[in-house]
């Protein structure tokens, strides 16, 4: 009997020693990310079978599992992925906004005020040249920002490209190592055993992916998973199909350049656009296939037909030589142009001559009026002519107004996308950060609970030891009975 107690006693005492070790483990993790609280499970040993019935030979770890829910796993990757496109978008989108920095002294919206009012000014003193030098100035500074803007827009492309080609890399990167783990994880569970560390490890890896790219994750029977992005298949076992980053290049080439050629993902050797695409990824490709082209699209129309009613009102004009008359007739107050150079904000600037001559530019509709002024009145009229700039977006809706009311609309709207990406980014991080703790609340480590589970094991091992101590009596009994 005694025998048979200090068999108990010992795998009492080994048992209780391994939940012992269990429990230090997670609580010197506490802090680790991405760790996952284990459990050391305990089952009791075969019973002896005995005349009088089955009879006890102790307890032994059966095995060590890992606390995790995978519910809520998957609850908080879906919301890490919509977080993750929100947090994007307001990110570039802010960068959007920031190219026009309305409202400003030194906005758009101000030089058109300025170079409507430097008009006005001229039309007050039609042959005065320092009224003309103004004009010319405030129609200089109108062309200038216009080409700023163009090219801050350019930036943000550029920046934006090379950010999600670095995306890219980074998922195939990521893709790589979770197969790579997928391998490593079926072969160290081959004997039945769950290796926790890999799959913590693999877990991080799935998270980053659900962030980045809006992944799903399938678990399979052997211990690996299958990753989907879009409607196909990452990873597959041992396998991942990278994804590629390519421009969309028109065939056949349009015979004006495209400044914004758009980007598509591919998966593998597919030919196909993946779709549909979540997360960062998709923010960026938005961005770049919708929000900068149809912002510069807006831009290039209203620089094209703003140059277009300036130089129609200013070629009915006549300029003068001292007093000779008649006048001559009055040039293009922008550059025009060609068919295969159309007028855009990049390339919008003051025609040469009048950049070389402000004698060049007209105030007088009169070929024998000097002082007539009804050309420069007619140009600082089109600060309040309705419906001078019309733009039509892909999807064939039109926008259209005075220059200063469509320069307006289209700030006003960046503004209320980026203020809506931040509203967006706010929620839905909220919510990931609400799932996230429901999800530490299982898998997580709580110091105050493994100390009362540390001093409950504990005292199961002191009484193996009283158990052992018992035994010895008993044994010590019975050989001074001998």
């Amino acid at each position: 009997m005694s025998s048979g107690l200090l068999s108990i006693a010992r795998t009492a005492l080994l048992t209780h020693q391994s939940a012992l070790q269990t429990i230090s483990q997670n609580i010197a993790n506490a802090e680790t990310p991405g760790y996952s609280r284990q459990e050391a499970v305990l089952a009791a040993n075969v019973p002896v079978r005995m005349s009088y019935g089955n009879v006890g030979t102790g307890v032994h770890v059966e095995t060590i599992i890992r606390k995790r829910d995978l519910l809520l796993d998957d609850s908080y990757r879906s919301a890490s992925n919509l977080a993750g496109s929100a947090e994007m978008r307001r990110d570039l989108m802010g960068q959007v906004e920031s190219v026009f920095g309305e409202p400003s002294d030194a906005g758009m919206a101000s030089a058109l005020d300025a170079f409507w009012g430097s008009w006005s000014d001229l039309s007050a003193s039609p042959s005065s040249l320092s009224a003309r030098s103004v004009v010319q100035q405030r129609g200089r500074q109108v062309a200038q920002l216009f080409n700023e803007y163009d090219t801050q827009l350019t930036q943000q492309r550029t920046s934006t490209l090379e950010r999600l080609q670095n995306t890219v890399s980074t998922i195939n990167s990521i893709a790589t190592q979770v197969a790579e783990l997928n391998t490593r994880i079926i072969t160290s569970e081959s004997n039945g055993n769950t290796n926790n560390d890999l799959r913590d490890l693999r877990d991080m890896k799935l998270d980053e992916l659900s962030k980045i790219a809006g992944t799903r994750v399938i678990p399979q029977i052997d211990g690996g998973v299958s990753v989907l992005i879009g409607n196909s298949t990452l990873v597959q076992g041992d396998t991942a199909r990278p994804l590629t980053l390519k421009l969309e290049t028109p065939n056949p080439m349009p015979a004006t350049p495209l400044t914004d050629v758009n980007v598509r993902i591919q998966l593998g050797t597919s030919p196909d656009r993946l779709a549909p695409l979540a997360g960062e990824l998709k923010s960026m490709v938005d961005v770049l296939n919708i929000d900068i082209p149809d912002t510069r699209s807006r831009l290039d129309a209203m620089a094209a037909q703003f140059t277009t009613a300036v130089n129609n009102v200013h070629t009915t004009g006549y300029t003068f030589t001292g007093n000779a008359v008649p006048g001559t007739a009055a040039g293009n107050f922008f550059d025009a142009g060609s068919v295969a150079n159309p007028v855009t904000a990049a390339t919008i600037r003051v025609d040469s001559a009048i950049l070389n001559d402000p004698l060049k530019i007209a105030a007088s509709g009169n070929a024998n009026g000097p002082t007539d002024n009804s050309v420069a009145q007619g140009l600082a009229g089109l600060r309040i002519v309705d419906d001078t700039v019309s733009w039509t977006s892909s999807s064939g809706a039109t926008e259209s107004g005075s220059f200063l009311s469509f320069f307006r609309s289209m700030v006003t709207r960046i503004g209320i996308d980026s203020a809506a990406a931040t509203d967006n980014a706010t929620v839905y991080r909220s919510l990931a950060d609400q799932a996230d703790a429901r999800r530490q609340s299982v898998s997580g480590v709580s110091t105050d609970e493994e100390l009362v589970n540390m001093m409950r094991v504990q005292q199961s091992y002191q009484a193996a030891t009283k158990m052992i101590k018992v035994a010895d009596d008993m044994m010590q009994t019975l050989l001074s009975l001998v």
